[in-house]
């Protein structure tokens, strides 16, 4: 039996045959000039899924990157900022030593001082240093608020921000912070009592000692309001002064004359202060003005001047307490310095981690765009010549559907 084909089916079989082939050369030629194998997952089901999962891998990869850069550049800012901050710190301790020197005029000192005061307003300006978005490096949480507040002019001086860290994500499992607080770096600074003292109250106290020509050793202040009276006692650096209008006296206390008055008498008492320290009997030589009577002392350091009324019921007091000496103000300057080394060296350890997990996710990175290129990509020597076999396809599909146009039979009517 003879199948028959109707003229109408042969030409839309022809047509089908044209438009199978003309798919099948767009599809190659897509794939060709995008280089890719996979076009719609209906290419490649398992493929396409594989390749959803690596660019997956890829974007948490690249935000890893983004994040490294961010913490790097917060980080590399914050030591930059510190290395400033050093410089300032150690000028202010050249200043210290050339200040205290006996060889300063007053005035001399307070010219040495305006630009402690100076290098101390420098030093809250670096306290505040914002990064690329506008954020405050030392502020903690609070990144929109003004990490320290204060100023040469009050000598007030306060943290508004708090004490959180911000920790980044710059790997799988692996965090980083992105800097330290500035209650950290400036203002929880011990001192050798163990109390903590911001690094721009020890500047100011030093710059305002320096300036009202204070001495490098500790001093101390004594008025003598009321007259004593006769035998009462004050004990000064561990020596008995016993006031004295009979010329008797308790064994082993050092005599007072008592005068007309209490500038007379604070005379007195100087003069025997002055003469205990010239038998190495005390370290403390005294100054009178007045009523008034300055103790100095003759050794370094702090708690080096004492005062005890033992009996005279308030008839002298201490009207201005012990100064912070030199050697107390270098002391806790180089805390200061020392803290900021050791958050300069936390800093580049934090740079070291990000350097090396950089190098890490550039591996991976470079692994997982590897495996996509294996899956995704087109084997263009392959695909060329799939196209000209297409083209030609279509060509002899074209021809064939020429010639059965002519197979009918109205052309023999």
């Amino acid at each position: 039996m003879v199948d028959r084909i109707s003229t109408s089916l042969a030409q839309q079989l022809g047509i089908n045959a044209i438009l199978f082939q003309q798919t099948q050369v767009s599809q190659t030629q897509q794939q060709i000039s995008l280089g890719k194998r996979i076009l719609t997952a209906s290419d490649d089901p398992a493929g396409a899924v594989q390749i959803m999962d690596l660019n997956q891998s890829i974007s948490r990869l690249e935000q890893f990157q983004s994040n490294i850069n961010y913490a790097e550049n917060r980080l590399s800012l914050s030591d930059g900022t510190l290395q400033a901050v050093t410089n300032s710190l150690q000028r202010v301790r050249e200043l210290a030593v050339q200040g205290f020197n006996a060889t300063n005029t007053a005035e001399d000192k307070q010219f040495i001082a305006l630009e402690m005061f100076q290098r101390l307003d420098e030093l809250v300006a670096l306290a505040n240093t914002k990064d690329a978005n506008g954020d405050y490096l030392y502020a903690g949480f609070k990144s929109q608020t003004q990490a320290v507040t204060g100023s040469s002019d009050s000598g007030i001086f306060s943290f508004n921000g708090d004490q959180g860290q911000r920790l980044i994500q710059i790997g799988e499992g692996r965090t980083v912070s992105d800097g330290n607080t500035g209650a950290e770096i400036f203002f929880n600074i011990q001192d050798k009592n163990g109390n903590a003292e911001s690094m721009f109250s020890t500047l100011y106290n030093l710059a305002t000692d320096l300036a009202n020509n204070r001495p490098a050793a500790e001093e101390m202040t004594i008025t003598m309001g009321v007259l004593p009276a006769d035998g009462e006692t004050v004990v000064i650096n561990g020596i008995t002064y016993e006031f004295d209008n009979d010329a008797t006296i308790t064994p082993g206390n050092t005599s007072v004359t008592i005068g007309v008055d209490t500038d007379a008498t604070t005379v007195n008492l100087g003069a025997a202060i002055n003469i205990e320290q010239g038998l190495g009997n005390t370290d403390a030589t005294a100054s009178v003005i007045g009523s008034e009577l300055t103790l100095v002392s003759t050794v370094q350091g702090s708690g080096t001047l004492s005062f005890t009324d033992t009996s005279t019921g308030g008839d002298l007091s201490i009207t201005t307490a012990a100064s912070i000496p030199l050697y107390d103000h270098l002391d806790q300057l180089d805390t200061a310095l020392n803290r900021i080394l050791e958050v300069r060296a936390q800093i580049g350890s934090r740079l070291n981690v990000i350097d090396s997990q950089n190098e890490t996710n550039q591996d991976f990175l470079l692994s997982i765009q590897q495996t996509k290129s294996q899956v995704e990509d087109l084997d263009l020597a392959e695909a060329i010549s799939r196209f000209n076999v297409q083209i030609v396809a279509l060509q002899a599909a074209q021809q064939s559907f020429i010639r059965i146009q002519g197979l009918s039979l109205f052309n023999l009517l």
